[in-house]
């Protein structure tokens, strides 16, 4: 794949007609012959209106679309070795991190640590190293302060930190973000961008799906 870690070739993607579409009108396709990739290091935004087929990128990069969103699949969309419609969801957790738009859709814990250690527990790691990834990961943000905390008691900004945090315990190759500054303020999306800037220093293949280009 000459460094891409995640690729659409000509993709187009029509969802069933029962499943919520975002903004789609049933029966078209929320994408037409879509084409990209992202390499190590490399930062791709997608970037338009509501309804134009962000998140469903997104939805066939982390595996999420066409096994959970159900619908015809056209085209190529893989990560590693996984191709969308053939590998099975949970074959995507090493190698895809997803964060979404609201970050409390995602949490599986009311303690911010035991949410970082979380993917962790479910790849069946060693205590001592689920510690030592928290450690590093805590120390590498610059947000120890967010260890062992209520998450409810945490900022929509900190939140979304935890999110991202929790989304790279498993050193994935591509991080997928769809619209992750639509409930922060100035300050929290600033925090946001720094984070994105040391995973992309890191070599991890980031994949944005935002409104606002800014």
């Amino acid at each position: 794949m000459n460094g891409t870690r995640c690729a659409l070739d000509g993709c187009s993607f029509r969802y069933a007609s029962d499943e919520s579409v975002d903004g789609v009108e049933r029966g078209v396709h929320a994408i037409d012959h879509v084409s990209l990739q992202a390499r190590a290091g490399e930062v791709v935004m997608l970037v338009g209106r509501s309804g134009c087929g962000k998140t469903t990128v997104t939805r066939l990069l982390n595996g999420l679309a066409p096994e959970h969103f159900r619908g015809s699949l056209h085209g190529e969309a893989r990560v590693g070795g996984l191709h969308a419609g053939v590998a099975a969801v949970e074959d995507y957790a090493t190698e895809v991190g997803s964060v979404f738009q609201n970050p409390k859709t995602q949490y599986f814990h009311a303690n911010s640590t035991d949410e970082l250690a979380f993917p962790c527990e479910n790849a069946g790691m060693e205590p001592g190293e689920i510690r030592r990834r928290i450690r590093e990961r805590l120390r590498a943000f610059d947000v120890e302060h967010l260890r062992d905390r209520n998450i409810a008691d945490c900022s929509g900004g900190q939140q979304q930190q935890l999110a991202v945090m929790a989304a790279t315990m498993l050193d994935p190759g591509v991080l997928v973000l769809d619209e992750p500054t639509s409930n922060l303020d100035a300050e929290a999306m600033e925090r946001l961008r720094n984070m994105v800037k040391r995973l992309k220093r890191d070599g991890i293949a980031i994949v944005i799906a935002e409104h606002r280009l800014a």
